[in-house]
């Protein structure tokens, strides 16, 4: 039997497709989406506290360990540059501390110092970076931005210093209203009701589910883990990594 050049072509076309499907649907199931106000959107790991926190800590303490105690500001500004980190706001600056957002890559911390009178520092933290300014998220998304170099005014609305003791307290007070023992509709039902908007849903599965919720200047990410249509455990945590819905309903409580 002849075959012609056009039968041979679509011949190897089908077996190449054949071939390929499997690897195409196997890439399918692997993939984990993120919902948010806007539909499917990237992996949800990118937006999970629960996923992220662990490489996040370790980086965390990391860069506490090198950044040593007894230095003055120019030694810490010259070290967080030496270890890739960009300083994209000073939140705070006085001669007895100071506090500066910084971001290496997708990461995002603030970093807080306390001096004493000779200007050497007694008391240095790494810690999250919540409440971020536009040259920050900018960074974070990839683009260049200048490095800040003097405190801007307002920038202290950004201070997680300032801000996490407020927080902590209508965490612990959500944390209440979320008890376990319930199912999801509770959950979803009492969020609104508290004047929560879901802003994002990382991740949805029978044992599992996690929000991004928004009040105000306030975000939270919600965890609440599912055992036989019941949650077994509810966390109110941070919400470093925020998506796109997310920063928009943040901007929004500010206008």
């Amino acid at each position: 039997m002849k075959f012609t050049s056009t039968k041979v072509s679509l011949a190897i076309g089908a077996m190449t497709a054949a071939l390929l499907a499997p690897m195409a649907a196997t890439a399918a199931d692997n993939k984990s989406t993120r919902t948010d106000a806007a539909g499917p959107s990237q992996a949800r790991i990118a937006y999970s506290d629960r996923e992220q926190m662990k490489p996040w800590t370790s980086d965390k303490e990391l860069l506490e360990r090198e950044l040593k105690l007894g230095q003055n500001k120019a030694f810490y500004v010259k070290a967080l540059a030496d270890r890739g980190f960009h300083i994209t706001s000073i939140n705070s600056e006085k001669p007895e501390a100071v506090e500066y957002e910084v971001v290496k890559g997708d990461r995002s911390y603030e970093l807080q110092l306390d001096f004493d009178g000779a200007g050497k520092a007694t008391k240095l933290d790494v810690t999250t970076n919540l409440w971020r300014t536009d040259a920050t998220k900018a960074a974070l998304k990839g683009n260049k931005v200048p490095v800040a170099t003097a405190y801007q005014r307002g920038n202290e609305a950004y201070s997680d210093r300032a801000r996490m003791k407020t927080w902590s307290g209508e965490k612990d007070r959500l944390e209440q209203a979320l008890a376990p023992g319930q199912d999801k509709a509770f959950y979803d039902q009492q969020l609104k009701k508290l004047g929560y908007q879901v802003t994002s849903v990382n991740d949805k599965e029978k044992d599992y589910v996690e929000y991004e919720v928004v009040k105000g200047s306030d975000t939270f990410e919600v965890q609440i883990d599912l055992e036989g249509g019941k949650a077994r455990n509810v966390d109110v945590t941070t919400n470093a990594w925020q998506s796109d819905a997310t920063e928009r309903a943040l901007d929004a409580s500010k206008r």
